[in-house]
């Protein structure tokens, strides 16, 4: 069977050289990987799986030289990071590329220009190879941004065009713990609401998976879902038709509801779809890990850039990374004395 040094023999390029170029590394010239390929094809060469196994262990286990850049993009660069929620995402984005051998490089879409010429530019200057794009503000197209020069994996369902590769919590699953540890709890009345467009930019996870655990509880425990701007009427017009128990939403819910003078839990109790590392006020909820999500993106664009494949995907792949419940003191339980959620 043929080995490395053969291919390196016959391609005229060191061992090294043929380790590097059959695992597409960047450091290795696009020519040369394609020569090295061309000839381990003709030569019939596989690898060893077992030694790929210990070669990936013995790479792991010390920090690894310093490969090429990724450039995360948002945007507002500075906006993003400093949002609890994605400066999780963000930490785990860095942490993960340092250990890889890559730096990141933040930059915001909106200081280049919507449709990028200027950007492009830039990332072709600092040995960028692969792009990770933070969440929108809202879902939409980033048809301007030509990246077919770079992997790229996106942040969440928000980008509709182009499909990119995609790395995200897995909503669907994560309104499902909520409800089963709400039920679990002793809750029946159990209320989803939340904007429009924040349902949107998950791909109408939480509503439908609400909407499906509607359909397995009796009529009379259902509360329909409330799909409105939270500042108008329509929520405590809501709260006084159908009297929930509990209410699931983002923290602006929990928000709202103070300013109503509703105590949460004295009056009504409060399950968060977004619980932040520091959880200063003690939410019960979904926390959903967006750090660890932040590291898979960046071992997901890594991967793509050692395949060599760059641009928009022909099949695009999402990676969905579970969450976990959270115990606060927000929902510990229906009581007695709720003057919002006992029913008339």
């Amino acid at each position: 069977m043929p080995t490395m040094k053969t291919i390196a023999a016959e391609a005229g390029v060191s061992v090294m050289t043929v380790s590097l170029a059959l695992r597409n590394h960047p450091r290795i010239s696009k020519a040369t990987r394609q020569r090295v390929q061309e000839v381990a094809a003709r030569l019939q060469y596989r690898s060893n799986p077992m030694v790929a196994s210990l070669m990936t262990h013995i790479r792991s286990s010390r920090p690894l030289a310093y490969q090429a850049n990724l450039a995360f993009l948002a945007e507002n660069l500075q906006g993003i990071v400093a949002h609890p929620l994605f400066h999780s995402a963000y930490e785990g984005i860095l942490k993960r590329a340092e250990e890889l051998g890559f730096l990141v490089d933040g930059f915001s879409l909106g200081e280049q220009g919507r449709h990028h010429g200027r950007l492009k530019k830039i990332l072709e200057a600092r040995n960028i190879q692969g792009i990770i794009l933070a969440p929108l503000n809202e879902q939409g197209p980033l048809d301007g941004l030509d990246c077919s020069q770079w992997s790229v994996v996106a942040l969440g369902n928000s980008v509709l065009s182009p499909r990119f590769h995609r790395v995200t919590h897995h909503q669907f699953h994560g309104m499902q713990l909520i409800l089963e540890n709400l039920v679990r709890r002793g809750y029946r009345r159990i209320g989803l609401a939340i904007e429009a467009g924040v349902d949107d930019k998950v791909d109408r996870s939480w509503s439908s998976c609400m909407a499906g655990y509607h359909l397995r509880i009796p009529p009379r425990q259902r509360v329909p879902i409330l799909l409105a701007n939270l500042n108008s009427p329509a929520l405590p017009q809501w709260l006084e038709k159908y009297r929930p128990d509990v209410v699931i939403g983002h923290n602006g819910l929990e928000w709202h509801l103070r300013q109503m003078d509703i105590r949460v839990p004295g009056d009504i109790s409060f399950a968060c779809l977004s619980v932040f590392q520091n959880n200063e006020r003690g939410y019960s909820g979904l926390d959903q890990n967006w750090r660890l999500v932040g590291a898979a993106a960046v071992e997901s664009v890594v991967a793509h850039i050692y395949r060599n494949e760059r641009g928009i995907p022909a099949s695009p792949k999402t990676v969905m990374l579970e969450g976990f419940w959270v115990d606060g003191v927000t929902a510990p339980g229906p009581t007695r004395a709720s003057r919002v959620s006992k029913p008339r």
